[in-house]
C-alpha cells in the first residue's frame, strides 16, 4: 500500500525447479486458479524468462494452456484473454533452473497512477519523483518548491502522499480485483483535506503550456487545491515562501531535451547563484543525467543516489544550501 519506489508488487504462488516447459505446465496446472480468475474477468501472462526457459513467448503459451486446461477439467467457464489491460496479470519469472508463478496485485506498473493525462517534455516517472522526495528528506507538511515543475509530477506525488496518509497506491489498489480478493476486509484510511487558506506546495515553469498541463494533472489526481502553479523563470525566482523548505526539481540536462550543453552550464551556474542568494538554509535535491553540470551549481554534495532515468545513467543529488554572503 505504501511502497513508493517499486514498479510492481506480486504475490508468489509457487516457486519450483524446472528444466523445461513441460515442468512449467505441470506446476501451473496444480494451482487453484478459480480462486482468482472468475469467468467474467480477463487475464494475461506476463513472462520474463531466461536460462532453462529461454523462450518467453513459448513459456507464456504453456502457462496459459495450463490455466485454461485446469479450468476446463473443473468444468469452469473460461475467462477472457486480454493482452493490454486485463483484470488479472499473472507474472512468470525464471532464473537458472527455477521459475516462479506470481499474481500481480496491481496489473499495471505502480508508476501509472492514472492522473497524468498529458506528460509534457521529458517527464519524470512517478516512482522516481517519490525517490527524489525521499532522498531530500522532505516530509508531508513541509514547504516544497519545484521551480522547473514541468507537468507537475514531483509536487503532485508529494500532495498525494500527504492527502492519502502515505497510502500512495490507494487509487490503483481500490480498482484491483486481485487486491480485493486477497484483502476483502481491508479498510482504506480517510483522505485528508488541504490546510485552509494556505499553500505549502509551489510549482513554477517558464513554459505556460507546461503549467497548463500541471494544473490539469493535479486536477485529475484530486490535489488541485493543494498546489499553487504559476508561470515563472527559475533564474528570476524570489523567496516568498519562508526561511525553511525543500527545493526538489528535475532541471534540463541536455540529452533528454536536445539543448546545447554549453548553454546549460551557464544556466546551472546562474541557477546556483539564485538558490544560494534566495534560499539559504533550505535543502536542494536535483535529478540530473549530465554530471558535469552539477559542479556549476557551486555547492557541496551531501549525498546522492544513482539510478537509470529514461535509459540514461542519472543520479539524485542532495544539497544543503548554506547561508553565506550574497553572490553577485
Amino acid at each position: 500500500m505504501s511502497t513508493r519506489f517499486a514498479s510492481r508488487v506480486n504475490l508468489q504462488l509457487i516457486q519450483e525447479k524446472g528444466n523445461d516447459y513441460e515442468a512449467l505446465y505441470i506446476a501451473g496446472k496444480k494451482l487453484p486458479w478459480e480462486k482468482w480468475i472468475e469467468p467474467d474477468l480477463s487475464f494475461r501472462v506476463d513472462a520474463q524468462t531466461k536460462d532453462k526457459l529461454s523462450n518467453s513467448q513459448f513459456a507464456t503459451h504453456r502457462l496459459k494452456d495450463a490455466i485454461l486446461d485446469y479450468l476446463r477439467d473443473k468444468k469452469i467457464p473460461l475467462p477472457g484473454i486480454e493482452k493490454k489491460i486485463p483484470d488479472i496479470t499473472i507474472a512468470l519469472r525464471s532464473f537458472l533452473d527455477k521459475f516462479s508463478i506470481e499474481l500481480s496485485l496491481t496489473g499495471e506498473s505502480l508508476s501509472r497512477r492514472g492522473y497524468r493525462v498529458e506528460a509534457g517534455l521529458a517527464p519524470v516517472r512517478e516512482t522516481i519523483a517519490q525517490a527524489m522526495l525521499s532522498v531530500s528528506d522532505w516530509k508531508p507538511g513541509k514547504v516544497l518548491l519545484d521551480p522547473m515543475c514541468g507537468s507537475g509530477t514531483v509536487l503532485i506525488e508529494a500532495a498525494l502522499l500527504e492527502k492519502l496518509n502515505g497510502e500512495i497506491n490507494r487509487y490503483i489498489l481500490e480498482e484491483s480485483s486481485v487486491f480485493g480478493k486477497l484483502f476483502p476486509d481491508f479498510v482504506f484510511s480517510k483522505a485528508v483535506n488541504p490546510p485552509p487558506g494556505t499553500f505549502r506546495y509551489f510549482g513554477f515553469d517558464h513554459d505556460s503550456e507546461a503549467i497548463r498541463i500541471a494544473k490539469q494533472n493535479a486536477y485529475e489526481a484530486g490535489v488541485e487545491d493543494w498546489i499553487q502553479f504559476e508561470e515563472g523563470d527559475v533564474l528570476e525566482l524570489k523567496n516568498s515562501f519562508g526561511e525553511e523548505g525543500h527545493i526538489v526539481t528535475n532541471p534540463p540536462y541536455g540529452d533528454r531535451l536536445g539543448k546545447p550543453i554549453d548553454n546549460l552550464r551557464e544556466m546551472y551556474f546562474q541557477m546556483g547563484k539564485v538558490f544560494k542568494n534566495e534560499f539559504p538554509g533550505w535543502k536542494l535535491t536535483v535529478l540530473c543525467g549530465e554530471f558535469s553540470l552539477l559542479g556549476k551549481l557551486g555547492m557541496k554534495e551531501k549525498s546522492h543516489f544513482p539510478l537509470k532515468h529514461a535509459n540514461l545513467k542519472a543520479k539524485i543529488v542532495d544539497y544543503e544550501i548554506r547561508k553565506s554572503s550574497p553572490i553577485q
